[in-house]
């Protein structure tokens, strides 16, 4: 007696392309949530040496001394930050939309700027995601993955002190595009669902997109 048939060759080569899809999808996430803190990282660095090669007048005495007047976006350190044009190419489509408490963008053209705008408004930050929920379907796909992200105010002490920072949680839900390159993120929105701490200067108020709790658009 023969037991049943199991799948044939065709079932398992796209079983194995959509784990290969979902893997990629996730890799694509860590890369973009790392790539924040490292792009900080990277670009605090820089600014840094800048500093110490020029002049030792830049003390810090207060959580925004080091960014300018913080009435704006792009008020921290200024250029050799790990964010550039070829790393966002490396997550975004041509026509990206990203849409954050703080602001929105349209196209990759620009996306690096914007992204670094928003986190150099910040000396060192953290963020955290939750295992994803990644939905391809054929060169589409649904992600989306809960998230906490810290952020220390400039002049914070360093650890094992106790930081000054802001924190927010939230969800990120989004659309990757599967491109001649891979994977890349058509569309982001960050939900914020709580905060805690002290914002950072010129932050009145977010974009009332961010906390709601669906997102009406296609």
């Amino acid at each position: 007696m023969t037991g049943s048939p199991g799948p044939g060759l065709g079932e398992l080569a796209a079983e194995v392309a959509r784990l290969s899809d979902i893997a990629a999808l996730n890799h694509l996430i860590d890369r973009y949530l790392a790539g924040l803190d490292e792009g900080l990282a990277s670009s605090a660095s820089t600014s840094a040496s800048t500093s110490a090669a020029g002049s030792d007048s830049g003390s810090d005495s207060g959580f925004d001394s080091d960014s300018g007047s913080g009435s704006g976006l792009g008020s921290g350190p200024g250029s050799g930050s790990g964010f550039d044009a070829a790393w966002a190419a490396s997550l975004f489509t041509e026509d990206v939309e990203l849409l954050f408490p703080v602001g929105s963008h349209q196209g990759l053209t620009g996306a690096d700027g914007f992204l670094r705008e928003i986190m150099e408004r910040w000396g060192r930050t953290h963020h955290h995601g939750s295992l994803a929920s990644v939905e391809p379907d054929g060169d589409l796909a649904a992600v989306s993955w809960s998230l906490i992200a810290s952020h220390v105010h400039f002049g914070s002490p360093l650890p094992p002190q106790p930081s000054a920072y802001f924190q927010i949680g939230g969800r990120f839900t989004g659309v990757a595009r599967r491109t001649p390159d891979g994977w890349r993120f058509a569309r982001l929105r960050l939900r914020i669902v709580w905060s805690t701490g002290s914002p950072p200067g010129g932050v009145t108020e977010v974009d009332a997109r961010t906390l709601e709790a669906a997102d009406s658009r296609p």
